[in-house]
C-alpha cells in the first residue's frame, strides 16, 4: 500500500480557504499584516502568514493581468502610510478585498493565490517537476515528441499538459498529462502499474480512449487524442482549447438547444452507467473533461479522466459534495455530478451552492424536473435518483453511435479487491467530512444563538437600569412627611422706646458660635422655630477683646 505518512501530507485543494487579517505590525518603514488561514471545516487546518501592503499589490496585478480590473483593492498612499488610523482602515480594505478574492471559486483555486495564502504548501514550482518527469518518460520513450508545452490550460494546480505525438504510430496529435499523486490515493505501486495498464484497454463510443500510461510514485503521464473542439466547457464559453483556463473561462457562457442538452445527457448517462456495471469507480464528471468530438452527424460527448479516481484525486465539486450530505459514494457523486453538468448547459451558468430552488425560467420543463430531482433541497433531504432512473427517462431517448466501438472493460480479481479498498477508503473520507461539515455548522449555531442571546441582554439590560435608577430618582425627590407642627409660642411684650434716648454703645463683638443642629427627624418650620426659641445665650463662653488698632507712636 502507499506510505499513509506522504499521503496525509498532500493538501487537498480543493478545500476552500478563509482569511482574517488579525493584526498589524509597524517594522519602521513599513507595515506587516498578520493574517489567520484557514482551510476547509477542520478546525486544526489553521496558520498565520505575513504580508506587506506591496505583496497585496503584486497579487492584485496579477489577477488584473487575467481581466479583473473590478476588485476592490485599497489605492497606494505616498505619505501618512503608517498613521494609526490610516494603517486600521487600509487593514479593513485589504480585509475586504481578500472576502471578495475568496468568494469567486475560481480565483481562490489559482496558484497565485493559494501561494499567497499557503506558501509552506504551494511554494514548489510544480511546472518545472511537471517537465522533469516528462523528459525522463519521453527519452525512455522515444518514438514519442513533445510538440510545445500546454501551460494552465486545466484547473488543477499540479496537472500540466504537453501537446505531443507519435513517430511509430499514426494517432494525430496528442495530449500529454502529468499528474502527481493526491491525497485519498491509497492503492500500492504495484497495483497502480497494473490499473494504469489496464486504462489503455478501455473501450466504449463515449468514452475517450488513453494511448498511453505510465505510473511512478510521484505520479502518472497518461496520453489520450488532442480533440481541436475541447471539452463542454470551451463549448458553452465559445474558447480556444489551448488557451489559458482563467483567461478562457472568464466570459459569458452560452447554453444550448434543449435536443442537443438531450443528446448530450444521453450520451454521457450511457457511459457512466457502463462504468458503474463494471465495477470501475468515476465521480469525476465536469463539463472540463467532457470532450466534444465533431463530426458530420453531430457532436459527440465524451468522458475522460478515469485515472482522477485511481490517482487519489478530490473531485472538482468535492466542496459541494461534503456540504450536500447526501453523496456518499462515487454513484451518488456520479449523479450529484450530472446535474451540475446538465444545469450548466441549460442555464449557461456554474451553480455554486449545494443545492439549488431556484431554477430559471427559461430552462424546459422536462430538464426543471430533471434538475429539481438532482439539486433540489427536498432531494438532498429524501434522497437523488440513480444513474438507471436518470437513464430511463422519457427525456433522454436513446443514440445511434456511429463510431461502431465495441465496450470493453475487464476487471481482474486482483483489480476489484484493490479498488474496492479504494472505494472504502474514499467513503470514509467522504463521511469524515460530512461530520466536521456538520461539527462545524452546529458550533456556528450555537455561537450565533449565544449572539442573539447575548443582544438580548444587552437590550433589556438599560431598561432594569432605567427602571431603578427611576425609582431611586423618585425616592429622593419626593419630600419627606411633614411632623405635627408644635404649637406656637406667645409673642414676648416690647418695651417701648425712651424719647431722644442717645444710642447705647456698641458691645464688644463675640466670635461666632455655630448654632445648634437641626432635629434629625426634620420638622419643617416649626422644628426650625422651636430650636431659636430655646437658644441660651448664657451659655456662651465670655472673651476678652485686644484692640490693636490705634497707631503705635
Amino acid at each position: 500500500m502507499f506510505d499513509e505518512s506522504s499521503a496525509l501530507s498532500i493538501i487537498d485543494d480543493t478545500k476552500p480557504l478563509t482569511a482574517i487579517i488579525t493584526d498589524t505590525e509597524n517594522n519602521g518603514s513599513y507595515i506587516l499584516y498578520e493574517i489567520k488561514v484557514h482551510r476547509g471545516s477542520n478546525s486544526d487546518h489553521t496558520w498565520t502568514v505575513q504580508h506587506r501592503y506591496s505583496d497585496f499589490a503584486v497579487l492584485n496585478s496579477t489577477l488584473q493581468s487575467w481581466g479583473l480590473t473590478d476588485l476592490p483593492f485599497p489605492k497606494k498612499k505616498l505619505f501618512g502610510n503608517l498613521d494609526r488610523g490610516f494603517v486600521e482602515d487600509r487593514k479593513k480594505a485589504l480585509q475586504v478585498y481578500l472576502d471578495v478574492v475568496l468568494q469567486n471559486t475560481l480565483v481562490s483555486n489559482t496558484l497565485e493565490v493559494k501561494k499567497f495564502l499557503d506558501p509552506s504548501h504551494y511554494d514548489d514550482n510544480f511546472e518545472e517537476e511537471a517537465l522533469r518527469q516528462t523528459s525522463m518518460l519521453l527519452r525512455a520513450e522515444p518514438h514519442w515528441k513533445m510538440i510545445e508545452p500546454l501551460k494552465n490550460i486545466g484547473h488543477r494546480i499540479k496537472r500540466s499538459f504537453f501537446l505531443v505525438n507519435c513517430e511509430t504510430e499514426v494517432v494525430g496529435k496528442q495530449i500529454l498529462s502529468w499528474t502527481e499523486i493526491g491525497p485519498y490515493y491509497s492503492f500500492s505501486g504495484k497495483e497502480m502499474s497494473s490499473l494504469t495498464k489496464l486504462l489503455t484497454t478501455i473501450q466504449h463510443p463515449y468514452i475517450t480512449p488513453v494511448t498511453m500510461a505510465s505510473f511512478n510514485q510521484s505520479g502518472a503521464h497518461v496520453s489520450r487524442p488532442f480533440h481541436t473542439s475541447g471539452s463542454l466547457r470551451d463549448l458553452l464559453c465559445a474558447s480556444k482549447p489551448k488557451s489559458p483556463f482563467f483567461k478562457k473561462y472568464m466570459g459569458q457562457r452560452s447554453t444550448l438547444s434543449e435536443n442537443e442538452i438531450a443528446v448530450a445527457g444521453r450520451q454521457l448517462l450511457e457511459a457512466l452507467v457502463f462504468l458503474q456495471d463494471r465495477g470501475f469507480p468515476y465521480g469525476h464528471l465536469h463539463s472540463g473533461n467532457i470532450m466534444v468530438d465533431t463530426t458530420s452527424n453531430g457532436n459527440i460527448y465524451k468522458l475522460s479522466d478515469l485515472e482522477n479516481f485511481l490517482l487519489g484525486l478530490p473531485s472538482k465539486h468535492r466542496n459541494l459534495h461534503v456540504q450536500h450530505g447526501g453523496i456518499k459514494n462515487t454513484n451518488d457523486a456520479d449523479v450529484y455530478n450530472f446535474g451540475l453538468v446538465l444545469y450548466e448547459m441549460a442555464t449557461g451558468s456554474v451553480l455554486q451552492t449545494p443545492t439549488t430552488d431556484m431554477i430559471p425560467a427559461t430552462v424546459p420543463t422536462a430538464i426543471r424536473g430533471i434538475l429539481e430531482s438532482i439539486l433540489s433541497t427536498s432531494a438532498q433531504r429524501d434522497g437523488i435518483p440513480t444513474l438507471d432512473d436518470l437513464i430511463a427517462d422519457i427525456f433522454f431517448t436513446p443514440t445511434t453511435s456511429t463510431t461502431h466501438v465495441q465496450p470493453v472493460l475487464k476487471l481482474t480479481n486482483k483489480h476489484r479487491q484493490a479498488i474496492s479498498i479504494a472505494t472504502t477508503c474514499y467513503e470514509t473520507s467522504l463521511s469524515n467530512d460530512h461530520k466536521s461539515v456538520n461539527q462545524l455548522r452546529q458550533k456556528t449555531k450555537a455561537m450565533q444563538r449565544s449572539m442573539t442571546d447575548e443582544k438580548k441582554k444587552r437590550r433589556k439590560r438599560p431598561t432594569r437600569e432605567n427602571s431603578v435608577n427611576n425609582k431611586d430618582r423618585n425616592q429622593v425627590s419626593a419630600p419627606p412627611p411633614a411632623a405635627p407642627a408644635a404649637p406656637a409660642a406667645p409673642p414676648a411684650p416690647s418695651a417701648p422706646p425712651a424719647p431722644n434716648a442717645p444710642p447705647a454703645p456698641a458691645a464688644p463683638s463675640a466670635p461666632s458660635t455655630p448654632a445648634p443642629p437641626l432635629p434629625s427627624g426634620g420638622g419643617g418650620k416649626s422644628a426650625l422655630l422651636s430650636s431659636i426659641q430655646g437658644f441660651n445665650s448664657g451659655k456662651l463662653k465670655k472673651t476678652e477683646t485686644n484692640d490693636r488698632s490705634a497707631p503705635k507712636l
